[in-house]
């Protein structure tokens, strides 16, 4: 999550749609006093190395700058234990949250997200589920369609497919969703756009964060039972509706 008083917008991070990527991003050109949380240990090192860094999310700048810290000083293969904190502000945390908190008006921020198909999503999440624990250490994520399988199984049985179901994240005090959406499948260009629209001429570094299936590229009757297609247009069917995705059901 990103709250940027320099630039006037609130940016809702929402699961698997290329969310860390963009934060990466926006952190780089955000200003010092800026609210921007923590990310995955792997990922917040990363985002250091590009001249980012989370800041202003905690009640205590010390324990902001111990965290930030403990990232520098521990080897990558032991990032996965380090824990992300859950300070004031943090990671995945909804607009009304985020209002509550910042305890001032936010009539003039532009409120923005990323979206992607909720197919796409849940097959990413599947992915990310099955295989997250080499990545956070410096490997990558896996891509082998027969874990994905088993894993989709897995998630429906046990109803974690609806973790990806973020349209509530984006919902203001009166229930509404008035967010820019920067589209998972030209997300370089609709942050440009975004940006520019900011004022900010320079586009930084976008990087590919957490980067696994293409699930884009997937055709997702070929994952999914039919059962299971019906399935996700129901639970995800204000998505698809609001964000101009076709369900298969």
């Amino acid at each position: 999550m990103i709250l940027s008083e320099r630039f006037k917008f609130i940016f809702i991070k929402g699961k698997r749609v290329g969310g860390t990527s963009v934060e990466m991003a926006l952190s780089t050109v955000c200003g010092p006093d800026d609210i921007v949380t923590p990310i995955a240990p792997i990922d917040e090192l990363e985002r250091m190395r590009l001249g980012g860094a989370a800041r202003n999310y905690a009640a205590s700048r010390a324990s902001e700058l111990a965290y930030a810290n403990l990232i520098r000083v521990t080897p990558i293969h032991a990032l996965a234990q380090v824990t992300v904190p859950k300070e004031r502000f943090y990671n995945h945390m909804s607009l009304r949250e985020v209002i509550e908190e910042y305890g001032r008006s936010v009539e003039n921020f532009e409120v923005v997200c990323v979206e992607r198909s909720p197919f796409a999503k849940i097959l990413s999440w599947a992915n990310w589920l099955a295989s997250s624990e080499s990545y956070l250490s410096g490997g990558s994520l896996q891509r082998d369609l027969a874990t994905l399988r088993s894993s989709i199984d897995r998630i429906f049985e046990t109803g974690e497919f609806t973790e990806v179901r973020n349209i509530d994240l984006y919902r203001n005090r009166e229930g509404e969703v008035k967010a820019r959406v920067l589209r998972h499948e030209k997300l370089e260009d609709d942050l440009r756009v975004f940006l520019n629209s900011r004022g900010v001429t320079k586009m930084p570094v976008l990087p590919q964060a957490k980067a696994g299936l293409k699930s884009e590229r997937l055709d997702p009757r070929k994952f999914f039972s039919k059962r299971q297609l019906c399935i996700i247009s129901e639970v995800f069917a204000e998505e698809f509706d609001t964000f101009g995705y076709s369900p298969l059901c």
